[in-house]
C-alpha cells in the first residue's frame, strides 16, 4: 500500500500584542523619521517632465526626443505609470503633492514592516526595535523617485509571506495583482518575483521533505507562475523584462553610477570621507550580521522560506548599495523572530516578563507632538525642494540669459535637470534613463570622456556636440582645458561651461563670465 500525505498541521508563533494595539504613536514616529529626508533625486526632473509629455499626448512617448546621442531611439519606458502618477500630482498640487506620495509610499512600507514583525511573537520592545532600525537604513534611499514603489510593495509582499508562514493566512493570490501593478511603476519588481519563488521553492521542498505531498508545493508554484505572467500587463510587454535585463547586465552602470556600487565599498568610502560617523551603511551590515548570527544559533523550519529570502535580499544589498533597503525590508521578520531568541539562549531569562498593556494616551500625545515636530522640521511643507549637491543652475540662467541653444554634453546627474530646464531647445548626450534608451556603446564612451580616459575626447567629434557642462572637480575638465578648439565661456563654484570655438556662443561678451552658483531647486 502507498504511503498515505501527512496532514499538514498549520503552524502557529506565539501570541503577542503588535505595535498597531500596543502604540499607535510609535510607528507614527517611525513614519516620521522613515520620511524625514526631501531632498530632489538628480531624475526626479526628469520624472515629472516626461510624466508631463504623456498627459499632454494622451499616449505613451515610444521614441527618445530629448537626447542628441541616440536620437529617435525606441525608449523603454518601465516606470511610465509612476511618471504619470507624479506628473498629474504635480500639475494639481505641486511640491507638497510629491511630498504627499512620497509620505503615502513611506507609511506603506512601515506599516507592513510592522504587522509582519507582528506576526513573529517578539515583543513590543524587540518589534519597535527592528522597525526603527529598519527605517533608518531605508531612509536615505526613500526618496521621489519610481523606487519609492519598490520598497512599499515589497514590503506589503513580504508581510503576506511572513503571515502564510506564521499562519497560513497570507493570502499569496493578491501578489498577482501586486506584481501587475509592480511591473508599471519600477523595475524592481524582480525581486518581488525572486521572493516569492524562493518562498515557493523553499516552502515547497519541505511540504515534500516531510511527507506532506506536493498539493502546497503545486499551488505556490501556481501563484508564482501567475505572478510573473501579470507583469507583461504592461504596455511593453516582454519589452519591461528587457529592460530589467540591460540594467543588471550593464557594464558600465558600476562605474558610473555610485549606488550601484558594492555595499562594503559604498561603507569604506563613507568611513573616509566621515570619521567616526555611524552611516546608514554601517547599521544595515550590523542588522544583517545579527540577523544572520541569530538565525544561526536558532534555527527552525517555521520561517526557513522568509530566511531564505533574507540571504537572497542581503547578497544583493552586497552586490549593489542600491538594494539595501530591500534587504531590510527582507530581514525585519527573520530578525525579530530570531534575535531574541538567540539572546535568551546566550543570557537565560529568570523570568518570563510580564505581558505588554497598551501605551496610555498621555504617552500617546506626546508620541504624537514629537512626529508633528519631526515633519515641520525637514521640511513637510516646503514649497520647493533644495539640493545640497552642486546643480548648473547659474550655468543654464547664463544660457537663457544669452539665448543659447543646442547639444550639451554634462555630467550623467544633470541630464534629466537640463532637459527640464533647457528642453526642447536644447538636447543631452546622456542622463537617467541610461538603461531605457541609451545603447552600451554610448554609455561606453561617455565614460570614457567622463573619466578621462583614452579616445574620451571622441565623443567632441564623433557627435554634433555644441556645449560641454562639467563639475569644477570632474576630472574630464583636464581634457577640456587642454582643447584649443573650445572655449570657456562660463565659470562658477558649481560648473564649467564650455563652447565651440568657432561658435558664435564663444563670442558672449566677457567670456568666460564669472557666475554665482546656485543651488539646484524643483521646480
Amino acid at each position: 500500500m502507498a504511503d498515505r500525505a501527512v496532514p499538514e498541521t498549520v503552524p502557529t508563533a506565539p501570541a503577542s500584542m503588535s505595535l498597531f494595539r500596543y502604540s499607535p504613536g510609535l510607528l507614527l514616529v517611525t513614519i516620521a523619521i522613515a520620511d524625514a529626508i526631501r531632498l530632489p533625486d538628480p531624475d526626479l526632473w526628469g520624472h515629472v517632465r516626461f510624466g508631463q509629455a504623456v498627459l499632454k499626448l494622451h499616449h505613451l512617448v515610444l521614441h527618445d526626443p530629448y537626447s542628441y546621442s541616440a536620437a529617435g531611439h525606441y525608449w523603454n519606458n518601465h516606470e511610465w505609470l509612476t511618471e504619470v502618477l507624479m506628473a498629474a500630482i504635480f500639475n494639481h498640487a505641486g511640491v507638497f503633492g510629491l511630498i504627499l506620495l512620497k509620505l503615502a509610499c513611506t507609511t506603506v512600507v512601515i506599516l507592513a514592516l510592522a504587522a509582519a514583525v507582528a506576526e513573529t511573537g517578539s515583543s513590543t520592545l524587540v518589534q519597535f526595535a527592528v522597525l526603527i532600525g529598519s527605517a533608518v537604513v531605508i531612509k536615505p534611499q526613500l526618496q521621489f523617485r519610481p523606487q519609492a514603489f519598490t520598497f512599499a510593495l515589497l514590503a506589503v509582499l513580504i508581510y503576506l509571506l511572513t503571515a502564510d508562514a506564521f499562519r497560513r493566512a497570507g493570502r499569496l493570490w493578491l501578489a498577482i495583482p501586486i506584481l501587475a501593478l509592480w511591473a508599471n511603476l519600477h523595475g524592481g519588481f524582480i525581486m518581488g518575483i525572486a521572493a516569492l519563488g524562493t518562498y515557493a521553492a523553499v516552502s515547497g521542498l519541505q511540504d515534500v521533505m516531510a511527507g506532506r505531498g506536493y498539493a502546497r508545493a503545486m499551488r505556490l508554484a501556481a501563484i508564482t507562475g501567475a505572478t510573473i505572467v501579470a507583469t507583461l500587463a504592461t504596455p511593453y510587454g516582454f519589452g519591461t523584462w528587457e529592460t530589467v535585463g540591460h540594467a543588471l547586465h550593464n557594464p558600465y552602470t558600476r562605474s558610473v553610477i555610485e549606488e550601484w556600487q558594492p555595499l562594503a565599498s559604498a561603507a569604506i568610502a563613507h568611513w573616509q570621507q566621515h570619521r567616526f560617523l555611524i552611516s546608514n551603511y554601517d547599521i544595515g551590515i550590523a542588522m544583517m550580521a545579527a540577523a544572520g548570527l541569530s538565525w544561526a544559533l536558532t534555527i527552525e523550519a517555521l520561517d526557513l522560506p522568509l530566511c531564505a529570502i533574507a540571504v537572497l535580499m542581503a547578497i544583493a544589498a552586497f552586490i549593489s548599495t542600491r538594494n539595501l533597503p530591500i534587504a531590510m525590508i527582507a530581514l525585519a521578520a527573520p530578525l525579530a523572530r530570531h534575535s531574541p531568541r538567540a539572546w535568551h539562549l546566550i543570557v537565560p531569562a529568570k523570568a518570563s516578563p510580564p505581558p505588554p498593556r497598551r501605551s496610555g494616551w498621555i504617552n500617546q500625545i506626546v508620541l504624537i507632538a514629537l512626529s508633528a515636530i519631526i515633519f515641520l522640521q525637514y521640511g513637510f511643507f516646503a514649497r520647493a525642494l533644495v539640493s545640497p549637491d552642486p546643480y548648473p543652475a547659474g550655468a543654464c540662467e547664463f544660457m537663457k540669459q544669452h539665448e543659447l541653444q543646442g547639444n550639451i554634453l554634462s555630467t550623467f546627474e544633470w541630464g534629466e535637470y537640463l532637459i527640464w530646464n533647457m528642453a526642447p531647445g536644447s538636447r543631452v548626450f546622456i542622463d537617467g534613463r541610461y538603461d531605457t534608451v541609451f545603447p552600451y556603446e554610448t554609455i561606453y564612451k561617455f565614460a570614457l570622456f567622463n573619466f578621462n580616459q583614452p579616445g574620451g575626447d571622441a565623443v567632441l567629434s564623433e557627435f554634433p556636440t555644441d556645449f560641454v557642462l562639467i563639475k569644477p572637480a570632474s576630472e574630464s575638465r583636464k581634457l577640456m582645458d587642454a582643447r584649443t578648439d573650445w572655449k570657456l565661456i562660463y565659470d562658477d563654484a558649481s560648473s564649467r561651461l564650455y563652447a565651440r570655438q568657432d561658435s558664435a556662443a564663444s563670442k558672449v561678451p566677457g567670456a568666460p563670465v564669472a557666475g554665482i552658483a546656485q543651488p539646484g531647486r524643483f521646480p
